[in-house]
């Protein structure tokens, strides 16, 4: 990314022109000590959202550290030595702004929402959240408490619980994406404040950080206030994670026979976020389960009223994809539920799609994505994720020209790499009967 750069949109193509644009303007500049800042001018909007990035999340972690980059980011809201806890709460929500953050598993983020004319005290607050982290011990001990009711809620509720058996399922117990989030209470209770503050040394510095901001500002203004704050910090060294593929488990099953809905997750391997390939796969997902339309929610909801629940999804990662399909039934219904899948998902691999259900797929995406940046949070996200993870700011007009040029030809090709019975792996919660129907089923996708 060069030291600063001034970037404009251009036209997609005559199917999906750029309407006449409020024009935000992105700009870039990388501070000497790494972290790199991205802002996005709108100055037709009252608001400000900017955000705080690590490259940092739970697959950067090692040996005894599981659960510790979410455990992190709980202990950066629980004071500095200038402000507690409540005084961070009180501040930011005085200036009549909001604050939070999330951990996943290849970055932590922590973001401020408020009125522009507050963009510095409110930059000043965040950013001494984000470096200077007091760590005290009896916090310590506290939070581990709070997150240990996190784990607990996330057993009790089979929808989340399912995501980290499906990871599990699909990486192996032993691998950093194959582990839950949040950690387990064994390894919470190994932390000590050591760990915690090498974890926070060694991921929060300026070579894995990124500030995106976005909003009525000026990138010269908010450049000088970020320098002024956070050019001390050490600049440090790129976190690395294990490379290599999965170890899958290939199953993971959790008997439960008191719920009255099976839940259960597919998942196959899929292409990495820098695959040149990945834009027909975004619309071969929207296509199978991603909305309304879609042919898993029309043909096991709408036509033959199997499910309340059923979608697909990416995941997408700098090495490695998925793409999942989630469904929550009766386990009456889960054979023929089933057997509508391998319908659908072997129509897709054979005969593909046809051009309309192809481009209202592609209207779909890019109407969607429009929609969503007139907003400043999301916009701060796009320019905070693309950054991070491509080393500058991506154009949104220029994803829907990808979108835009996907063929149905694309299409089947992605469905024929991605629906591979050789890689496919399950997560089930349910009653034993319910885990025989799958067993049949996958024996029949491996023959």
């Amino acid at each position: 990314m060069p030291p600063e750069e001034t970037i404009a949109a251009d036209r997609v193509n005559d199917d999906f022109p750029s309407f006449p644009r409020m024009s935000p303007t992105t700009r870039l500049h990388r501070l000497d000590n790494g972290i790199r800042l991205a802002t996005v001018a709108m100055p037709h909007m009252a608001s400000v959202a900017f955000g705080l990035w690590t490259g940092a999340g739970s697959r950067h972690e090692r040996g005894r550290e599981h659960g510790m980059a979410h455990f992190v980011e709980h202990m950066l809201f629980k004071g500095t030595p200038s402000r507690s806890a409540e005084e961070i709460s009180r501040h930011i929500e005085s200036l009549g702004a909001s604050i939070d953050g999330f951990t996943v598993e290849d970055h932590t983020a922590y973001q401020v929402k408020g009125p522009a004319e507050r963009f510095e005290p409110l930059f000043d607050v965040l950013a001494d959240l984000y470096s200077n982290p007091v760590l005290d011990p009896e916090e310590i001990e506290s939070e581990k408490a709070v997150i240990r009711e996190e784990i607990a809620m996330v057993r009790d509720q089979p929808s989340q619980y399912l995501d980290d058996l499906i990871s599990e399922a699909v990486w192996g117990p032993g691998h950093p994406l194959g582990r839950s989030i949040t950690g387990t209470e064994e390894s919470l209770e190994a932390f000590r404040r050591g760990d915690i503050f090498d974890f926070h040394q060694r991921a929060y510095c300026g070579a894995n950080t990124v500030i995106s901001v976005a909003g009525n500002i000026e990138h010269e203004a908010v450049r000088d206030i970020v320098t002024r704050r956070v050019a001390a910090m050490p600049k440090g060294e790129p976190v690395s994670c294990p490379s290599g593929g999965p170890s899958p488990e290939r199953h993971r099953f959790v008997e439960d026979d008191g719920q009255e809905q099976s839940h259960l997750a597919l998942s196959f391997q899929n292409v990495d976020r820098y695959d040149g390939t990945r834009y027909a796969h975004k619309l071969l997902n929207v296509i199978l389960g991603e909305n309304m339309s879609s042919r898993l929610f029309q043909t096991i909801r709408e036509r033959k009223g199997l499910c309340y629940e059923v979608q697909s999804d990416l995941v997408a990662f700098s090495d490695a994809g998925l793409l999942q399909i989630y469904l929550a039934l009766s386990p009456g219904n889960l054979g023929e539920a089933l057997g509508g899948i391998s319908d659908i998902l072997a129509d897709l691999r054979e005969n593909g799609v046809s051009d309309r259900e192809l481009e209202e797929a592609k209207a779909y995406v890019i109407g969607q994505n429009r929609i969503s940046l007139e907003n400043t949070a999301a916009q701060m996200m796009w320019a905070g994720e693309t950054t991070l993870f491509f080393n500058d700011w991506i154009d949104p007009e220029e994803s829907h020209r990808q979108i835009a040029a996907v063929t149905p030809a694309e299409i089947r090709a992605a469905a024929g790499l991605a629906f591979d019975g050789k890689t496919l792996c399950s997560a089930l919660i349910g009653p034993t009967a319910s885990q025989e129907v799958l067993g049949d089923w996958l024996s029949a996708c491996n023959t």
